[in-house]
């Protein structure tokens, strides 16, 4: 097992998934998701959107998934359930709270009660807190009971995604604390977790360069035509697209080689990903409360999805830098 290798992949993964959803959230304006901020509907680009939107954090969940189940079984970490949700607090819950509150007080969109139901982007840390949580939770019973097994993965992968569309119709359809969405994304998780297990990194690539262009494509028809399809039906196949995408991916950068200066800068936006995410869409929010600037995005709406992005990717890449840089406010980001 080639520690710099693997780190490559996923660094190169991580850089992707923090990539797309930049510039999901630069398209968010043109595609009538941000209805509170005067949101208008382009159809181009809510179908850009609407893709985006399926693989962005789904790769980001997995990744997180493929190294905790690396760490957790191959060197021997987050052994202590304590010490790992103590550490998820200080680096989800905590930054989720405090930048949670900030977004409710700086701008008009938002108010307190949507801090029990994930305010703006920052729903993430919550959603990811809890999916972390979840699996110190199966470890607990995996230490006891089980043993997780391929076929023991396999299952809590099925058994997940039923619970979670069960419990998302039925128990919680407002997603109180962001539980559903919890339950939605720690199937990728798992995934991911499965792969570790697997060393599915260190297999040959072989029919990843297929599976990749298949799964994008099945998942754009999809994305265009699933009104053919019922909707729990449609959901299904395009999380399954989303998986295979990642898993393909995975496999394929895994036997990619990179240069220093390349595998440098990669590795700069890698640690930086957190800021650069929560800092993201308060840039674009600050935009859109100046009334001059939201009329001028309003009007552009060819050029204004790219300056968006870069809006939301510089500024906050040079502002997580510098709380990075800065041991006072390195943990405001969850460094």
């Amino acid at each position: 097992m080639e520690d710099t290798k693997r780190f490559d992949e996923i660094s190169i993964m991580r850089v992707m998934a923090m990539t797309m959803i930049i510039a999901f959230h630069s398209l968010c304006f043109y595609s009538g998701r941000w209805t509170y901020m005067g949101a208008i509907d382009v159809p181009f680009w809510s179908s850009v959107a609407n893709f985006l939107n399926e693989i962005d954090l789904n790769m980001f969940v997995f990744i997180s998934g493929y190294l905790y189940g690396y760490l957790y079984i191959f060197r021997n970490k987050y052994r202590h359930p304590t010490e790992v949700i103590r550490n998820k607090v200080l680096r989800l819950l905590l930054p989720y709270c405090l930048w949670g509150v900030f977004m409710v007080v700086v701008f008009p969109f938002y108010s307190l009660p949507q801090m029990l139901y994930g305010v703006s982007h920052v729903w993430f840390l919550l959603m990811l807190f809890w999916v972390f949580t979840m699996t110190v939770v199966l470890q607990l019973l995996n230490a006891q009971r089980l043993k997780f097994t391929r076929g023991l993965g396999l299952t809590l992968i099925v058994v997940g995604y039923v619970f979670g569309a069960v419990f998302v119709k039925f128990v919680n359809p407002d997603d109180f604390l962001c539980l559903s969405r919890s339950s939605y994304y720690f199937v990728a998780f798992m995934v991911g977790y499965l792969c570790a297990k697997l060393q599915v990194g260190w297999m040959m690539p072989g029919s990843s360069f297929l599976v990749l262009p298949v799964a994008v494509a099945v998942l754009i028809l999809l994305i265009h035509y699933r009104l053919f399809l019922p909707y729990s039906v449609g959901r299904l196949m395009m999380s399954i697209c989303s998986y295979a995408i990642c898993v393909s991916l995975l496999i394929i950068l895994s036997k990619t080689t990179i240069s220093t200066g390349t595998r440098r800068y990669i590795q700069l936006v890698e640690r930086l990903s957190m800021g650069i995410y929560i800092f993201n869409q308060i840039a674009m929010a600050s935009v859109f409360s100046i009334p001059v600037l939201h009329e001028w995005f309003e009007m552009h709406w060819i050029v204004g999805p790219f300056i968006l992005f870069l809006i939301g990717f510089f500024p906050p890449m040079l502002l997580s830098y510098i709380f990075n840089r800065n041991k006072h406010l390195s943990w405001m980001i969850g460094s």
